[in-house]
């Protein structure tokens, strides 16, 4: 599990599936709402913004 405590808004996350997501808001030291970037077909739509766990993180980039 990636530590999002030290991860500032702004930051871009790869994520499972192979979404890139930008982190719009911090809500707590596992929780972030993202705004997508990068998504592959099916795995939804680039601008959507979702909230995200620590879980979900593959690495920051």
């Amino acid at each position: 599990m990636i530590e999002l405590i030290d991860v500032p808004v702004g930051a871009k996350l790869s994520l499972i599936g192979g979404i890139t997501a930008e982190v719009i808001q911090k809500i707590d030291d596992e929780w972030v709402k993202v705004r997508l970037i990068e998504v592959p077909e099916g795995k939804g739509v680039a601008g959507d913004e979702e909230l995200c766990h620590a879980t979900d993180v593959t690495r920051v980039l």
